[in-house]
């Protein structure tokens, strides 16, 4: 603008990308990167019902953390580092996760699982690129079946554009959700036709 200031250069406004943290913007020729936090804000909370499972043959699934890097692709690791007694009856189980979604994530959490309520509630260890998380499932009986109810907040920190930050956050939580359940669901059929008939 003739006679005016000059023009300040382009910078993407940090309620844009959603931001847990304040932004600072590195410019790498024409690409603005961000090194930031970010978080999924609200937990993410979504329910699916099964018909004619029972609460505890899903809760056995969703327990068998061994079992994980074979239901979930995004999930190339998981390592039951140790179990501890909680309350009420529940049993700690610290776990290892890792994944590979634009960079290797790892993450430790402990989860309660308590097989009486059914239910598993999980808080934060440590990790990388994941910085905290927080969440659980819920089993109930309803209709011939189970409804599951699962809930999860989740925070990432990486030097990554805020592009790439989503990405790797929709991954672990938001656009994964369906294929989770239908791998849940799946394997949750497949253990109950191999068993063997009753009585």
């Amino acid at each position: 603008m003739a006679g005016g200031e000059p023009p300040r250069p382009y910078a993407l406004s940090p309620s844009r990308v959603k931001l847990a943290a304040p932004a600072v913007a590195l410019r790498d020729a024409s690409v603005l990167w961000w090194n930031a936090a970010m978080s999924s804000r609200e937990p993410v909370q979504r329910s699916h019902f099964i018909s004619g499972v029972a609460p505890a043959d899903v809760y056995a699934v969703v327990v068998d953390f061994a079992a994980y890097p074979r239901l979930f692709p995004e999930l190339k690791s998981a390592a039951v580092l140790a179990v501890t007694p909680g309350e009420r009856g529940a049993a700690v189980s610290r776990v290892e996760f890792r994944a590979q979604i634009v960079l290797p994530v790892r993450y430790v959490l402990d989860l309660s699982c308590d097989p009486a309520a059914p239910s598993v509630e999980w808080r934060f260890v440590e990790g990388e690129i994941v910085t905290d998380s927080s969440g659980g499932w819920r089993f109930a009986a309803e209709r011939g079946g189970t409804r599951v109810d699962y809930r999860v907040s989740m925070d990432i920190d990486a030097p990554l554009p805020g592009f790439m930050l989503r990405k790797i956050t929709d991954g672990l939580v938001g656009a994964s959700l369906p294929k989770m359940f239908a791998s849940i669901e799946q394997e949750v059929r497949r253990r109950a036709a191999s068993r063997p008939p009753a009585g």
